[in-house]
């Protein structure tokens, strides 16, 4: 019997630098998540976003979401936290 497809779902930081024009640096986080999130995500770890100058993984890796194919009420999908451990 072969083993079961599942898929998993890593939740992966991603670092996003854009270069944004403020007059301090409350403003300046308002306006990269204005440019990053108006249009939906605009990261695909290609830049898309206006003014995104660079994107790239963060190593690390919050938690993970596991489902198994054929589980269409998603009675045997779990949640873990980053260390593998099964989260309620």
């Amino acid at each position: 019997m072969s083993a079961p497809t599942h898929f998993v779902h890593v939740y992966a930081t991603v670092r996003v630098k854009l270069g944004v024009t403020a007059h301090d640096q409350l403003a300046a986080m308002k306006e990269a998540d204005r440019l990053l999130f108006a249009n939906g995500f605009g990261v695909r770890l290609i830049p898309s976003a206006t003014g995104e100058l660079e994107a790239d993984y963060a190593e690390e890796v919050s938690g993970y979401l596991v489902d198994e194919a054929g589980d269409h009420e998603y009675d045997r999908s779990r949640t873990y936290a980053a260390d593998g451990a099964p989260i309620s």
